[in-house]
């Protein structure tokens, strides 16, 4: 065997761990606590369970971390099979958004080189325009049928109070009106426009379990090797057509591909860079 040819080799197995995307288990896992405990609000009677989200004696007002229907929910039942169904619920919506995003590379691509160019305008643009394929009805409360579905009529009475003033006090805030009417056109505007920043922090908790790292193992290789505009661009799109082509199932043969496809488009002072640094990489992991 040529030094060639076990440099090709050994790199293309080296970056198998480079490239291996986690499990769809990982869209399910909590951390270790009592089940029963996940997602419970306070011991208190229904009654006294009034808001979600707080506001400071200076009128701000601070929401909830994530989607406002699982907190409401989790005021409302201590039932371990309801919990534990809500939180499937929300894996599930992170789960298929992780797909989504790789159906939706390339609108990912152009998002990101939106930021890159400080173009935030153009950014939001083409996330709300993810959000409208994504979900054409755009509904402010995703998650509501399936929670609903698990209540009493009474509890679903109370769900929808607690979820309709959570928004209402939340779009006021923004507001210089700060008392809106939930019927007119400014509360309409002001509460699409929280729904699409929830839809970004839930895109973006897809991204962090997806493309976030083939985008490390890429910046890490950018700074190795220090390709030209040219290489880097070409780089970037073998990964893309990897990434569109595999939907993050790629076999060892397809991630032996795509990296000796990388390989064999460098110049020879590159690619010596590229096999020192995936050795590093593969002693550094096997101890």
């Amino acid at each position: 065997m040529t030094l060639q040819a076990f440099k090709l080799g050994f790199i293309s197995l080296a970056v198998f761990t480079s490239f291996n995307m986690p499990s769809a288990a990982l869209f399910i896992e909590q951390p270790d606590q009592d089940e029963s405990n996940t997602l419970r609000g306070p011991s208190v009677p229904i009654q006294a369970q009034h808001h979600l989200g707080s506001t400071d004696i200076n009128g701000h007002f601070t929401p909830v971390e994530g989607r406002p229907e699982l907190a409401a929910f989790a005021l409302l039942t201590t039932d371990p099979d309801h919990l534990a169904a809500a939180r499937e619920l929300d894996s599930k919506r992170i789960f298929d958004l992780t797909i989504y995003l790789v159906d939706e590379i390339d609108t990912v691509r152009q998002i990101t080189d939106s930021m890159t160019a400080g173009n935030q305008t153009g950014a939001q643009v083409l996330l709300a325009q993810l959000r409208q394929r994504f979900e054409p009805n755009l509904p402010r409360d995703p998650h509501s049928p399936e929670l609903e579905s698990m209540l009493t009529q009474d509890q679903r009475t109370e769900y929808n109070r607690i979820i309709n003033d959570y928004w209402l006090r939340w779009a006021s805030a923004q507001s210089d009106a700060m008392n809106l009417n939930p019927n007119s056109d400014d509360y309409k505007v002001i509460e699409n426009q929280l729904n699409n920043q929830l839809f970004q922090q839930d895109i973006q908790q897809a991204y962090q379990y997806s493309l976030k790292r083939y985008r490390d193992s890429l910046d890490a290789i950018y700074t190795e090797i220090q390709p030209t505009n040219e290489q880097r661009a070409q780089i970037r799109d073998i990964m893309i057509t990897h990434i569109k082509d595999t939907r993050l199932k790629a076999t060892i043969e397809q991630r032996q591909s795509a990296m000796l496809e990388i390989y064999n488009l460098l110049d020879d002072e590159r690619r010596q860079k590229l096999f020192l640094y995936i050795t590093r990489v593969a002693i550094s992991r096997t101890g």
